[in-house]
């Protein structure tokens, strides 16, 4: 009688482990998911060793760089402060990215051909030592509608290419968006990356 007792427990484990595993959304998978953190306009945000505050966002049909790099089209510009928490190594935003409804576009690289510091893109940042800057997101011109989310987080070795990859597992900083109330201005200057101002 024992045995049978032994094997009727055990059965009614499995089960119970069946209707647990059921019960998971995506089992495993949401393992490696992004620790979401909200941000709004103005406030300091925290996420793991990288902290910002979004000062604010444009939309505009120009942008200008230090070193004299300048562009036109359709450009998301967002200023920022940004500072570690912890550790300077790692200590940059190593990825950003603005998501809309149908695409995810990465913060562009092209203002800091001329000049390294003309976003804060992969500026080294210090403990509680905030810097100034900017990302600029290159958008196509018919996009800037409908809600979208500012992405920003250490890079956690994958790089920019693949968002699934570049923020899994990492704490990822997110501003939600309204672009179609975004003031637009024709052209933009970036922020030069710098110390902020006391």
């Amino acid at each position: 009688m024992r045995g049978f007792r032994g094997w009727l427990v055990g059965i009614l484990l499995l089960v119970a482990a069946w209707f647990v595993a059921a019960a998971t959304p995506d089992g495993e998978a949401r393992m490696t998911d992004p620790f979401r953190v909200t941000a709004s306009l103005g406030t300091p945000a925290v996420g793991d060793n990288l902290a910002v505050t979004v000062r604010d966002v444009v939309v505009s049909d120009g942008v200008t760089a230090s070193g004299g790099w300048q562009a036109s089209g359709t450009w998301v510009v967002v200023d920022l402060d940004a500072w570690t928490v912890r550790t300077e190594s790692p200590g940059a935003i190593g990825v950003a990215y603005l998501v809309l409804p149908d695409r995810t576009i990465a913060a562009s690289e092209r203002p800091l051909t001329l000049d390294r510091t003309a976003t804060l893109l992969d500026s080294r940042l210090h403990v509680d030592i905030p810097q100034a800057g900017s990302l600029a997101f290159e958008v196509p011109a018919d996009a800037i509608t409908g809600a979208a989310v500012l992405q920003i987080a250490q890079d956690n070795g994958a790089g920019p290419g693949d968002p699934a990859l570049s923020l899994e597992g990492d704490s990822v900083i997110e501003l939600p968006l309204s672009l179609s109330d975004l003031p637009r201005v024709s052209d933009r200057a970036l922020i030069r990356t710098g110390w902020v101002s006391p």
